[in-house]
């Protein structure tokens, strides 16, 4: 009798930073080939807008565009793409922690009788310290996003976009 329910590693791409980096830059390919407006890449990557390095990066990538139909993102612009991918990836991830650590210590304030006011001042002196997290690897987020190309892209291979005769 087969087993019931997901196969086994259906999910676990999502505890592996490089994956979830990898599939963050995909995502930014896409948007790249489909010639996206600046303005709709910034609100993708909303959790980098205190980031002026970020925007610059995100500028520098989208003037290269230009109005052509593209089917290939140039390697300068993949490496670039995937480096936004990595900084929103530990964005996204130490929001995270500090979520779950904020609602963590807010419980134990709780319990321990503390006012509301009074945690919210707790919990205010703690939200500015900052959390130091290790980065996803860039080169195996690289290797991720030229190994696997969605089944539904706009890259396509050069022989698929010869018209046939």
């Amino acid at each position: 009798m087969a087993k019931r329910g997901r196969p086994t590693g259906a999910t676990s791409w999502q505890r592996n930073p490089n994956h979830v980096a990898a599939h963050h830059a995909q995502v930014l390919i896409e948007a790249w080939l489909a010639g996206a407006p600046v303005l709709e890449i910034r609100l993708m990557l909303l959790s980098l807008a205190a980031n002026p390095e970020q925007h610059a990066l995100i500028e520098e990538c989208w003037s290269k565009r230009g109005n052509e139909r593209r089917y290939t993102v140039p390697p300068k612009i993949k490496r670039k793409l995937c480096r936004l991918a990595v900084a929103h990836v530990v964005e996204l991830r130490r929001d995270a922690i500090q979520r779950r650590r904020a609602r963590a210590a807010e419980t134990a304030l709780r319990t321990q009788g503390w006012t509301e006011i009074q945690i919210a001042e707790i919990l205010n002196r703690r939200a500015a310290e900052r959390i130091d997290l290790e980065a996803p690897d860039l080169e195996k987020v690289l290797e991720i996003v030229k190994r696997r190309t969605p089944a539904i892209t706009l890259r396509r291979k050069a022989t698929s976009r010869k018209l046939r005769k």
